[in-house]
């Protein structure tokens, strides 16, 4: 079966393997969002809230006067609306704020600006200081300030506002008057009184159309009366009427229970909504950032975006359990060391890959290799020189021609020409190699700053170099930085194949493809890509 390319499944991996590649970070992001919702649960105060139901439930009454004989025995869902918003209305809500004297009460009242609006005033304050210190801006005159100034009561009553809310159950005549507040007992306390002043306010009406006929009887009179002093009552005490009151139009059929536990903020659900958009929001971020992360990763990446086959990927040097960070001459001799089984297999499996390569297109004869990278530090020298360690352990001649050769023997106190003096003197002498550790080193940039300065590799006695030491035995050419000077590319046409080293995370597609470019360009023959440091 072919493996699935696209589609859900392919999405799905995508987004499994962005996790993965950045769970450090993922897991982070999920630790601060659960770490922001427990913060913001317990540090906002709880928030009590109690609903009472009305039903609209007109009657025809008897007639009493001419103002009670227009009066509609029915209602529609328009008039059900203009109900909701008389229950809404500021007169109705007045009546309730001052029946419960709640413009003295400490939570309606003026409130301490937070950290966000502390800060945001200090910043007006200052930009408002500035224009006028720069005349862009008049100072405030009294009478603005005076204008400023707030008004208790007002902010009070719109604080209560705000808290309070009424609506309609769907389509039906049926109305919830609800309000929240941070004190337990004052919610149910507010929602009936709302109920009973809307009772209050629709029998007054009637009670005051009884009073202006001319034809009212006083027992309707009487009981209307005695409906408002029991509206009155309920709206004083915060309850509902203590006696039916059937000339309402309306009647409560819920009445507002003192809250059990607060209504806000819910936790588990705040918890739960963190967890979930910290999840799908990282995830997000993450299939976003290896979307347009344009860096060497995986194989498959690097054969999608370059066409190069993979020659095989080398640890990170430390990556492997017990090995411990090399420097100076040991990197050069990774490969032969006991703990280094997962670079030294990378190293010889990288060997076998491009003798494969090699094979595929010669009948016989060892290739001049060359590696190189875009960029210095990618590992290409690592490589190179273990690679030649593990030719010479398998009993063969190698010579490396490399830029950091002097300093290999340097480290090594071995002293050598330079590929470059060899140019500048114009001998057909051969080369003089320096033998560290089994292997032939030969330095391609001289001692002499003025020669490095004016030598050309493309010159014939740079391959006379290369086939005599191909006489010999094996040779790899360790390139400069093929993205700093044309340098390596003029040394690459002293070689058969070409190898590419990308380091993992660090070189990017678009910088092996310059790479590529660069090389085919001269007619230069790149068989695959090597990536390096994989911390996988």
């Amino acid at each position: 079966m072919a493996p699935v390319s696209d589609g859900p499944v392919a999405l799905l991996r995508t987004i499994g393997a962005a996790g993965l590649r950045h769970k450090g970070k993922l897991a982070v992001w999920v630790a601060l969002c659960l770490a922001a919702g427990f913060f913001y649960v317990r540090t906002t105060p709880p928030t009590y809230s109690a609903a009472a139901t009305v039903l609209l439930e007109p009657r025809r009454q008897a007639p009493s006067s001419a103002r009670e004989i227009a009066a509609p025995s029915s209602l529609d869902l328009n008039a059900a609306d203009s109900e909701l918003q008389v229950i809404r209305s500021e007169r109705l809500l007045s009546t309730v704020f001052d029946a419960l004297a709640l413009s003295d009460h400490p939570e309606l009242g003026p409130q301490s600006p937070g950290p966000l609006q502390a800060l945001s005033g200090r910043i007006t304050g200052a930009l408002r200081g500035a224009l006028v210190a720069l005349g862009l801006s008049q100072p405030p005159s009294r009478s603005a300030e005076a204008s400023l100034r707030v008004d208790p009561r007002r902010n009070a009553f719109e604080n209560f506002v705000r808290r309070f809310s009424a609506r309609r159950v769907g389509q039906s005549y049926v109305l919830e008057i609800a309000y929240s507040s941070a004190d337990p007992e004052l919610p149910a306390r507010v929602a009936n009184a709302a109920a009973s002043a809307y009772l209050l306010q629709s029998v007054s009406f009637k009670a005051d159309a009884a009073r202006s006929g001319a034809e009212f009887l006083q027992g309707r009179l009487d009981t209307l009366a005695t409906q408002v002093r029991t509206a009155e009552a309920a709206v004083r005490s915060g309850t509902l009427p203590a006696q039916p009151i059937p000339d309402a139009d309306a009647r409560i059929i819920g009445a507002a229970q003192m809250p059990l536990g607060p209504s806000a903020p819910r936790g588990s659900l705040i918890m739960a909504f963190a967890g979930v958009f910290s999840l799908l929001s990282g995830l997000f971020v993450a299939v976003l950032a290896s979307v347009f992360d344009r860096r060497v990763r995986l194989p498959q990446d690097l054969v999608r975006e370059t066409g190069l086959p993979c020659l095989g990927v080398v640890p990170q040097v430390g990556s492997w359990g017990g090995q411990v960070r090399a420097s100076g001459p040991d990197k050069s001799l990774l490969v032969t060391r006991e703990d280094a089984g997962p670079f030294a297999a990378a190293i010889r499996d990288l060997q076998t890959a491009i003798e494969i390569a090699w094979g595929a297109g010669r009948s016989q004869g060892s290739p001049v290799v060359a590696i190189g990278a875009w960029r210095a530090g990618a590992g290409a020298t690592l490589l190179t020189m273990n690679l030649a360690q593990l030719i010479n352990h398998r009993g063969r001649q190698v010579s490396v021609i490399s830029p950091d050769a002097a300093r290999t023997q340097a480290d090594h106190g071995k002293e050598g020409a330079s590929l470059t003096d060899v140019i500048a003197s114009g001998s057909a002498a051969p080369a003089a190699y320096a033998n560290v550790e089994g292997v032939h080193l030969l330095p391609i940039r001289s001692a002499t700053p003025q020669l490095n300065r004016f030598v050309d590799f493309r010159d014939p006695r740079a391959a006379l170099v290369v086939a005599q030491a191909r006489q010999r035995g094996e040779v790899l050419i360790d390139l400069p930085p093929l993205g700093e000077s044309s340098d390596a590319v003029a040394l690459a046409t002293h070689a058969d194949i070409v190898v590419l080293v990308a380091a993992e995370g660090v070189t990017s597609h678009d910088e092996l493809n310059e790479a590529l470019g660069s090389l085919r360009r001269a007619g230069i023959t790149v068989i695959g890509a090597v990536i390096n440091r994989s911390r996988s």
